[in-house]
């Protein structure tokens, strides 16, 4: 954050200056280790077994915000009675049917209510048990809670059971991170949480370029909702992205393979016919369940009173791709002789680049 995200990271200096701890998790050390008050050197890959050892301690040293935790999370709700764990199921998820290939999601829901589609699905897949009286959403009134949190079957209590597996020694073990300083981490941690004060976490485009970065980000969200830290001032997850080169160039964009909004570039696949491609990029639910009015919305945009329902809002006047044309691709069909030459604007990857010896030959 030091190096890349300056004028952000003077905020962070500010608030260090007026007693907050400043902690850094990264296998290098980095300028903004050196401004930290802790640097943890952890193993490249293991952020989900050192975030989950951090869960545990909170869980076990019962240091989490209680009245938050009842209050704004779904930890006081009861599990349907035929949930299953992964450690239950050699690592599945409750419900996978492997005549049919999909998961059944009747145990996903709470007692007490109805049965509903997984997130991303208008319907039930096939060989759903539910009936077909099951209503289409949950109704809050119905779900049982033990605002305890003592129930076996609570979400509190399913969490415990499945982050109990990592213990010091095994974050140690995973991540190595010598114990001493795994609990003190989680003790200055758990120290600026709660009722007077809350912690931020940080993530650099690193945590999403793991295969398993939804799982990373996701266990921090879990860690900040049990220490109260998701929704207050001071507190959240905040992503650093690159703003000048990947939130400018999706935004604006100047990737190949997109239009703006993030809306997919069409290709040759899509055919002549807006509907075709429409078809082919909208979601069931979501975000991307009104991805037909982006698109018309952008069209509109271009053409103005020229784009009409009758002409396809001129669709057919669009470009449409013929492959992967990005920029390592291209370089790599220069080098078999596809590609006789193009213009790189703003840098020079002969030389910067990590494939330079590639892109010399090519």
């Amino acid at each position: 954050m030091a190096e890349n995200h300056p004028v952000g990271f003077q905020w962070v200096m500010e608030a260090r200056e007026r007693g907050a701890t400043l902690i850094h998790v990264d296998p290098r050390f980095t300028r903004t280790s050196a401004m930290a008050d802790i640097h943890v050197p952890i193993r490249p890959g293991s952020d989900i077994a050192w975030l989950g050892g951090l869960i545990r301690y909170v869980l076990e040293k019962e240091a989490y915000f209680k009245e938050y935790v009842v209050a704004f999370t779904n930890a006081p709700v009861i599990l349907r009675e035929d949930f299953r764990d992964t450690e239950d199921l050699d690592g599945l998820f409750s419900g996978w049917s492997a005549k049919d290939g999909e998961y059944q999601v009747d145990s996903w829901q709470y007692e007490g209510a109805g049965t509903v589609p997984a997130a991303g699905h208008k319907h039930l897949p096939a060989g759903s048990t539910a009936g077909a009286d099951a209503p289409d959403k949950r109704p809050a009134t119905l779900q049982q809670r033990d605002e305890t949190l003592q129930h076996p079957r609570c979400v509190f209590q399913v969490l415990r059971r499945h982050f109990s597996r990592y213990t010091p020694e095994i974050v140690e073990q995973i991540c190595g991170v010598p114990r001493s300083l795994f609990e003190k981490v989680a003790e200055a941690l758990i120290r600026n949480s709660g009722r007077e004060r809350t912690s931020a976490f940080c993530y650099a485009v690193g945590w999403t370029h793991h295969s398993v970065g939804v799982q990373y980000i996701r266990t921090a969200a879990i860690l900040q909702l049990l220490l109260g830290n998701i929704g207050r001032p001071g507190g959240g997850i905040i992503a650093l992205r690159g703003h000048a080169s990947i939130q400018g160039s999706t935004d604006i964009p100047t990737l190949f393979n997109i239009f703006p909004g993030y809306l997919p570039m069409p290709t040759t696949a899509h055919g002549a016919t807006l509907d075709r491609y429409i078809q082919g990029n909208t979601s069931p639910t979501g975000w991307w369940s009104e991805f037909p009015k982006y698109i018309v919305s952008l069209l509109k945009a271009w053409f103005g009173d020229a784009a009409t329902k009758q002409n396809d809002y001129l669709w057919a006047a669009l470009p449409r791709l013929t492959g992967d044309h990005s920029h390592l691709t291209t370089v790599v069909d220069m080098a078999d002789g596809k590609v006789p030459g193009y213009f790189v604007m703003g840098e020079n990857p002969a030389v910067g680049s990590p494939n330079a010896a590639l892109q010399r030959k090519g």
